[in-house]
């Protein structure tokens, strides 16, 4: 990366060079957003990267005021923006480049006390969404693959925000597409572009809503669909018949547990019997940072010897070795990584349906729903194997 002049905000060039430098220093980090936020005489410059708002390191952390209007108007033209709104949010979108590589770059403004705030969503075209790498283990690899395999029913993700519930959709799209299924998608937006999936994404200005795509949607012969989220009744309402007349139809909550997740439906105004008879699995994620592999550091015999609560005993106990050997870690940080971490993987917890759990679901006995062991007690299994620690599996799930 070559150095920017910091000043002169007036000249183009530097307001093109600076804003490029911006973007690929939080595209070669592996940031997933890039926040400009306006101060009184500044705009302060953050990023987050495997789920954590960090600050660009300086002089980038902090623009002067000339500079940052000059970038947010380069921004907004790159996006499709009018630049002479700055009261309205809008939002806009463009491609941006690294080597050989292209990012979608999805841009949201909103002015506040001080100003103007951008967010830029980046999102890399070439994506690993293979499904066999989103951090499932090789028991629920099947399970997932199992239900997969089925032509109709309802397969639901659930977890918080940034959970990865959407990319583990995708992941569950490849897996299952051939030139022998028809697959269709309700998005908003859409996230990334699948070849041979038809994806359609909610357009509120032309009243194109979730429920409005999946009625069109299932006139186009599909044999798979997915639903970006459940939301509201109407869309519930529909992919409830989607899933009941011959079709497999995937979709997320956000809801951070399974039990949750049906007492989300029934306020929805769900028909909790009819759910009951569609759902076939429902998965509960989350998302945790990966020890960096370059720094990371065995555990002491007094950090092993501090480890012994009930729970961890437990976790101990039942580990059957399904994420590799038992390598306790803790985080060290180095130039490869942030603070230790690099990365990031999914926990998982898996809930196929049996008749129990249909008729728990079908009288609202919700708190009857469990998984198999819990996003807590597989995170703490990765703690096990190595592959993350105790302090950032506590942070993710409680």
């Amino acid at each position: 990366m070559s150095d920017i002049p910091f000043y002169n905000p007036v000249s183009l060039n530097n307001v093109i060079a600076l804003t490029d430098q911006l973007i690929e220093i939080a595209a070669v980090a592996g940031a997933s957003d890039l926040h400009l936020e306006p101060f009184p005489q500044s705009m302060r410059v953050r990023m987050r990267v495997d789920g954590l708002m960090q600050l660009l390191k300086t002089p980038f952390d902090q623009l002067p005021a000339p500079t940052a209007d000059a970038i947010i108007v380069r921004i907004k033209l790159l996006s499709g923006m009018d630049i002479s709104e700055s009261r309205r949010p809008q939002d806009g979108s463009f491609q941006w480049q690294l080597n050989d590589k292209w990012v979608d770059i999805r841009c949201s403004s909103l002015t506040g006390h001080w100003g103007e705030k951008l967010v830029l969503r980046l999102q890399w075209q070439q994506q690993n969404i293979d499904i066999t790498q989103q951090g499932l283990s090789p028991e629920q690899l099947e399970t997932v693959n199992c239900q997969l395999r089925k032509p109709q029913g309802l397969i639901l993700v659930t977890g918080p925000t940034g959970s990865g519930k959407t990319m583990f959709l995708y992941s569950c799209l490849k897996q299952i597409q051939t030139p022998y299924i028809n697959t269709v998608s309700a998005e908003d937006p859409v996230e990334i572009a699948l070849q041979g999936v038809h994806q359609v994404a909610v357009n509120n200005t032309i009243n194109l809503s979730f429920s409005h795509i999946l009625r069109a949607l299932l006139r186009q012969d599909p044999d798979v669909i997915m639903l970006g989220e459940l939301r509201d009744f109407d869309s519930a309402d529909v992919a409830l018949k989607a899933a009941q007349t011959g079709h497999l139809l995937l979709t997320s909550m956000h809801t951070s547990s399974i039990s949750e997740a049906m007492h989300r439906c029934h306020g929805l105004g769900v028909d909790m019997l009819a759910l009951s008879y569609c759902l076939s699995l429902i998965i509960n994620q989350r998302l945790v940072r990966r020890l960096c592999n370059q720094c990371k550091q065995s555990m002491s015999p007094p950090q092993l010897a501090a480890m012994g609560s009930e729970e961890w005993l437990e976790a101990v106990a039942s580990y059957n070795l399904c994420f590799g050997v038992v390598n306790l870690c803790v985080p060290v940080g180095c130039e490869a990584c942030h603070e230790g971490y690099k990365g990031r993987f999914g926990v998982f917890d898996p809930m196929v349906m049996d008749q129990y759990k249909r008729d728990s679901v079908a009288q609202r006995r919700v708190q009857e729903l469990k998984g198999e062991s819990g996003v807590w007690r597989q995170g703490l299994w990765r703690v096990l194997s190595g592959h993350t620690s105790f302090a950032e599996v506590n942070r993710v799930t409680w």
